[in-house]
Parts: structure tokens; C-alpha cells; sequence
């Protein structure tokens, strides 16, 4: 009894581990994605040219404050797109399009936040704006840009219908990257 005892001791402590080693790896492996979708972000917004009139300023708005690409690059103080300095904005309420359309150059949606949203959402977005999201459906619903995790990388699409439309100019450079959705 004691030794049948002392082996389910050791598979109980032996799960214990090999999950608490699946969960740390998925903490990290979620970590290295906000940093990756946050350098893609950063570097993004060095492709665009938004129409006049263009303020002195580089605005990134987010829907969460807590974790995410806008939390990290909250943290990175200094930080600068096409010479203008970049201002991290966040907005606790999607619903809130005047402001979106006013003040953001960019716009970071989540698959968290994306699944509150619907095409009449993403139609009462100005075409000065860039609205990035992370799944394909994203772009079906209109989003102009998606930053979607393929295995072990994170890829760029674009909707080509949304891209016709946008008053941002993407570089050439940057286009001869991305992947075009619908293909």
C-alpha cells in the first residue's frame, strides 16, 4: 500500500510539473507573439503615408491596457515612426468611432476585441486609418491589415478590396512582403 501510495504521489507531483512546464511555455510563447505583433506594428507605421492633414504625432490606439501589443509598447518610452513621435492610445469602449476616426493613425484590434466587431463597425472607420487585426476573417469583415501566427511566425495579409479603397498609401516595398487576402 505504501509503495502503490508513494507511485501516485510521484504521477500526481509528475503531472503537476509537465503541466506547469505546458503553461509556462505557453505564457512565453504568448509573450514572444505580443512582442513579435508589436515590432510588426511599430515597424508597419515606417511603410505608411497617411493623407494631409497629417499631425506631428504618430497615434497607435489600443483596447487593452492590461497585456497585448499596446501594453508593450506602452513601455517603450521614445519611441518614434517617420521622424513624429508615437503616442499610445487606449480606448475602453469600441463603440467610440468619432474618437477612433479623430485621433488614431492605427488601430490594434485583438481576436478578443475583433469578435465584438461587424462589417458596419469596420465601414464607420475612415479610410485615413490602418485597422489591424490577427485572423483572416478580420479582413473579411474589412480590416485592411492582419497579423496572423503561421506556425512558428507571424505573417502580414492585406485585404486587397480594403487596400483599394484606403486613403493610406502603403510602400511598395512593404507590398512585395504581405500576403494578399483573398488571394
Amino acid at each position: 500500500m505504501v509503495k502503490f501510495h508513494h507511485f501516485i504521489s510521484k504521477n500526481i507531483l509528475f503531472t503537476a510539473l509537465f503541466l506547469s512546464l505546458i503553461f509556462t511555455h505557453n505564457d512565453a510563447f504568448s509573450e514572444e507573439l505580443t512582442k513579435v505583433r508589436s515590432a510588426f506594428i511599430f515597424k508597419l507605421s515606417k511603410f505608411l503615408t497617411f493623407p494631409a492633414p497629417n499631425s506631428n504625432e504618430m497615434n497607435f490606439c489600443f483596447f487593452n491596457n492590461k497585456q497585448g501589443p499596446g501594453n508593450f509598447l506602452h513601455n517603450k518610452k521614445g519611441l518614434k515612426s517617420q521622424k513624429k513621435p508615437i503616442s499610445i492610445i487606449f480606448f475602453d469602449d469600441i463603440n467610440k468611432i468619432t474618437e477612433l476616426n479623430q485621433k488614431c493613425n492605427i488601430i490594434y484590434m485583438s481576436e478578443n476585441i475583433q469578435s465584438k466587431i461587424d462589417k458596419h463597425w469596420i465601414n464607420k472607420i475612415s479610410p485615413k486609418v490602418v485597422v489591424i487585426g490577427e485572423t483572416l476573417e478580420f479582413l473579411d469583415l474589412g480590416g485592411l491589415v492582419a497579423l496572423i501566427q503561421e506556425r512558428n511566425k507571424v505573417r502580414i495579409f492585406i485585404n486587397k478590396a480594403k487596400l483599394s479603397q484606403s486613403q493610406v498609401k502603403i510602400e511598395s516595398r512593404l507590398l512585395a512582403l504581405v500576403k494578399f487576402h483573398p488571394q
